[in-house]
């Protein structure tokens, strides 16, 4: 009977000691990382959201994604941090009290009130709790605690020491080593009923557990209750003695515990254990100092020299089923109330307390499946009622948490039943380099051999509607298989890129909504039995342009796939919403743990989906995933100016206002020299359990035309920006494409020197002068330009003047020639008029001779016709005495017309002395024309002079040449 007790008591501890399946995910922050120290004492979190930390250096703060570090004055360890309504952050540390709070550039400013302690108790060691209660802020020291109020402080001294100072709830507590638990009433410390049953333990803290009800929680383990005011032990606890130095409520029912060697506790009211997060399930290091519950329910937890944070409420778990040697997960499936999970060395299972919930909560753990090692197990599949196996080594019946072998030799990927009808009679195994059959009878499965066919590795395989069989090898194409009548050969058919499919590699084949696909890197294709040929799939075009590589459809039609490193969801909203009824989601906080090449998505319910994971499998709750209320808020964590010497413009530490609001306070718009031109931004959103999830954009109105595309990036730089006024806006979203509002930061580059409104006015003065001066110059120029344009112009009209008279002389010299031209022709017509004259004369003194010889000899008939001849001829002379007067008078201007209607006296003969005279003939070439002698043209020359009425001594040529 007493072995039986034994026996049951330690079933009882081994089962309360369980872990759940699901353990949550842990982010170790290490020292190097934050620039701290080795311990983190306290943590608390403020009502923005960003966490602070006491650490061995000082402070730590850490937004979700930039860590800071502030320390105390002296240098000394920061052990207790309080943080009140206006963000205020109280510090207590080695021989140091003061505060953190936001002051110029909105940066974290310590203040000492060590001044404010009076003098004798101005010396003290570590300040272990800090707290702020109704108008006062409490420091506990181990021989006193400070009280600071009204900028004074006051002193309280123990009978003993003090432990514990703390406060739960709208009550304060402290403990003392002689006289148990006290509470701070009226300004005055008041003893608890059955409050010295905490004499000789060590309070860690004080937790609210219900209405009015309060958990008592000592650094040994043990737990007290306090109702009211009167406080009792919790009975029924086993005593572990264990070294818990700190606690923090999750709920009611469930509270998380620090411990020095098992790491951090989530524990039920009775200490039982509901998780254990230690090295085993991703703690760095099991010694765990402090522990502190966000208000999105993670825990975060200070261990040596790293700081980690355990997404506690996430709906994603992590099942490893072999925690000291991780396995990759090929496969999961429920089957008889089991979870079991094929991985990279065997198969594991865990026993389910049913099928319903969230089944990561469920406590229990795995175990191998007895023969399933020894090498790959990859695909589990239940058909007919049995669950099978593929593995590395042929295919596998479980059975009673042992597998059975039904074929081996060759390794085998995947299983393809030939038909829908219970029980199935016919199964195809994709092997490695082939297709085996198995078939199902006598309630047994039975190897029948492989498959007469195109020997190849069909990982892939599915069948369409026509009892085509389609396989994929990702390394070189499409298979088009048909099996014959007896299932014991198969033909097959090869496609590649010359059938339209976009590559030769990485194409895969599943079946969604009944229809075969085949998932590229270019999307999902469809084949198109009329054209023989693999097109662009129509109702799966929201996966246009990824590089898809693994489809699951769940039971409501959505759709989980894989592509690259992302795990994503294509929401099935329905077929009457919209031409394409999918939007989709990713799941980034996965990127890291995903398989890249043998992908499995079991999507069991909503609350259960599993997925194939580097270390055994992931769970979601994709109830809860979307269903979560995510109120992003974003913050600007920094904000610096470049320069000459770098400014820290903001710091991220926002005063808060009457409305409850973070802003920074009007003097803080910040107005800033030229010199400085280039500026560095950081922000996030405090959102630890999902960081991976925050994408942000943002525009810097006054210099960018609009936001910017969505990035994972907290931070962005600008460079050379010019002068004026700047709006920084940024705003975030995450992967359930929740959007926060945008965050704004007004700053202003002053203009150069140049550019001021003064030097504007001398610019302007400057101009005016300029002005006048190119004015007068101009005027100057321009008048110079119009004397030389003058001068220019009369020299052009002389040049003018000369050219003219210079071109009428040479046409007066033409004109000229052309006269002496024509006076020459004349000349010679006169010349030839006075040769006929002459020959006139001859005529006469012919025709005188032959009348004389008539008149002595009596004249014959004969010589009277020649004097009748010589008369003729004289005659024709007196014609030409006509045409020698037309000719002269051209020459001289009518001189022989104007004589002889001048003076009608003169005779034909003086008229001609008169041409000759003007001919400037001499006397006795005249003599010689007319025949007679000089004395006869001297004396008729007398005759034309009285003719004339010349005077004496004018001459008759003088005359002619003056008429």
């Amino acid at each position: 009977m007493r072995t039986l007790i034994l026996l049951l008591s330690l079933f009882s501890a081994a089962a309360q000691a369980q872990n759940t399946l699901g353990t949550p995910f842990v982010v170790n922050y290490h020292k190097a990382l934050f620039n701290g120290g080795s311990r983190t004492w306290d943590i608390k979190q403020d009502n923005k959201g960003i966490m602070y930390f006491a650490n061995d250096e000082g402070l730590v703060t850490f937004n979700g994604s930039f860590w800071k570090l502030f320390p105390l004055p002296n240098k000394t360890v920061l052990r207790s941090i309080y943080i009140d309504s206006n963000e205020r952050v109280y510090a207590g540390g080695q021989d140091e009290i003061g505060y953190f709070e936001a002051g110029s550039n909105n940066t974290l400013r310590y203040t000492s009130l060590k001044n404010l302690i009076p003098r004798q108790y101005q010396d003290f060691a570590d300040v272990w709790n800090t707290t702020v209660f109704e108008k006062a802020v409490f420091f506990r020291v181990t021989d006193r605690i400070f009280k600071l109020e009204n900028n004074r402080i006051a002193v309280y001294k123990p009978t003993r020491e003090w432990i514990f100072l703390g406060r739960a709830g709208n009550r304060l507590f402290a403990q003392d080593a002689v006289n148990g638990l006290l509470e701070y009433r009226n300004g005055r410390w008041m003893p608890l009923v059955n409050g010295k049953l905490l004499q000789n333990v060590s309070i860690a803290a004080i937790l609210p557990s219900g209405k009015e009800n309060y958990r008592i929680e000592t650094v040994n383990d043990v737990s007290f209750w306090l109702r009211n005011d009167s406080v009792s032990a919790i009975s029924g606890i086993p005593r572990e003695n264990k070294y818990t130095p700190s606690s923090s409520r999750l709920n009611d029912t469930a509270f998380a515990t620090a411990t020095a060697l098992e790491g951090c506790l989530v524990r039920d009211a009775r200490h039982r254990l509901i998780q254990r997060i230690s090295i085993a399930e991703g703690l760095q290091n099991n010694n765990t100092t402090s522990v502190f519950v966000d208000r999105d329910k993670n825990i975060w937890a200070g261990v040596d020299n790293a700081i980690a944070f355990i997404s506690y409420s996430s709906p994603i778990k992590f099942l490893r089923p072999d925690k000291v040697n991780d396995v990759i997960g090929f496969s999961t499936l429920i089957f008889n109330d089991h979870l079991y999970l094929s991985t990279s060395n065997g198969i594991y299972a865990a026993p389910l307390a049913g099928g319903t919930g969230d089944l990561s909560l469920q406590k229990g753990q795995f175990s191998l499946v007895k023969h399933s090692d020894g090498g790959e197990a990859w695909q589990l599949e239940e058909i007919n009622g049995q669950l099978l196996s593929t593995h590395n080594n042929g295919t596998y019946v479980i059975r009673n948490n042992e597998a059975f072998p039904v074929s081996q030799g060759m390794g085998a990927w995947k299983f393809l039943p030939l038909s829908s009808v219970y029980p199935i009679q016919n199964i195809l195994v994709g092997g490695y380099w082939g297709i085996n059959l198995l078939q199902f009878r006598d309630n047994q499965f039975q190897f029948t051999g492989k498959l007469d066919g195109t020997s190849d590795s069909y990982r892939f395989l599915t069948m369409d509607e026509n009892g085509d069989i389609w396989s994929s090898h990702p390394y070189r194409g499409i298979y088009r298989l048909r099996v014959s009548p007896d299932s014991m050969r198969y033909t097959a058919r090869f496609y590649s890129a010359a059938n339209g499919l976009p590559s030769a590699v990485n194409n895969y084949v599943f079946k969604i909504k009944n229809r075969v696909v085949f998932p590229t890197e270019s999307g999902v294709y469809e084949f198109n039995a009329a054209a023989d040929k693999f097109e662009p799939s129509d109702f799966l075009s929201v996966f246009d342009g990824l590089a898809i590589r693994y489809m699951k459809e769940d039971a409501e039609g959505n759709i989980w796939f894989c592509s690259g490193r992302k795990l994503g969801l294509a929401r099935f909203a329905g077929t009457d919403t919209a031409k394409n009824p999918y939007t989709i989601i990713y799941f980034p906080e996965l990127e890291a743990h995903m398989l890249s090449k043998f992908d499995n998505i079991y999507a069991y319910n909503p609350e259960n989906v599993f997925i194939g994971s580097e270390k055994g499998a992931v769970h979601i709750n994709y109830k809860k995933y979307v269903s979560q209320k995510r109120a992003l808020t974003i913050f600007l964590n920094e904000a610096k100016a470049f320069g000459e010497k770098d400014s820290v413009l903001s710091g991220g530490f926002f005063y808060r206002n009457a409305q409850g609001e973070y802003s920074r306070q009007q003097h803080e718009e910040h107005v800033l020299s030229p010199r400085f031109n280039a500026f560095h931004f950081e922000y996030s959103v405090p959102a630890y359990g999902f960081t991976n999830d925050i994408e942000y954009s943002y525009w810097l109105k006054g210099y960018e035309k609009g936001w910017s595309a969505w990035s994972s990036k907290t931070a962005k730089d600008y460079t050379n920006l010019p002068d004026g006024n700047y709006i920084f806006k940024v705003k975030a979203r995450d992967n359930l494409h929740n959007e926060s509002k945008e965050l704004e930061y007004s700053f202003t580059i002053s203009p150069p020197w140049y550019k001021t409104g003064w030097a504007m006015l001398a610019y302007f003065a400057i101009g005016v002068l300029l002005f006048y001066l190119l004015h007068s110059w101009h005027r100057k120029i321009l008048q110079q330009q119009q004397k030389k344009f003058d001068e220019k112009k009369k020299q052009l009209e002389y040049i003018h003047q000369l050219e003219r008279e210079k071109n009428e002389k040479e046409i007066i010299q033409l004109q000229n020639e052309k006269l002496a031209g024509e006076v020459a022709l004349k000349n010679k017509e006169l010349a030839s008029a006075t040769m006929q004259l002459a020959g006139n004369t001859d005529t006469l003194s012919k025709l005188k001779d032959q009348v004389v010889k008539l008149n002595h000899n009596g004249g014959s008939e004969s010589d009277m016709k020649k004097i009748i001849a010589l008369v003729k001829g004289a005659e024709e002379s007196n014609a030409n005495w006509d045409k020698f007067a037309a000719h002269f008078d051209e020459v001289n201007n009518d001189l022989l017309r104007k004589l002889k209607k001048a003076y009608p006296d003169l005779s034909r003969s003086d008229l001609k002395i008169c041409a000759y005279l003007r001919l400037n003939f001499s006397s006795k070439q005249i003599s010689q024309l007319h025949n007679i002698s000089v004395r006869g043209v001297e004396i008729h020359r007398y005759r034309i002079r009285k003719k004339l009425g010349l005077k004496t001594g004018q001459s008759i040529s003088s005359f002619l040449d003056d008429l």
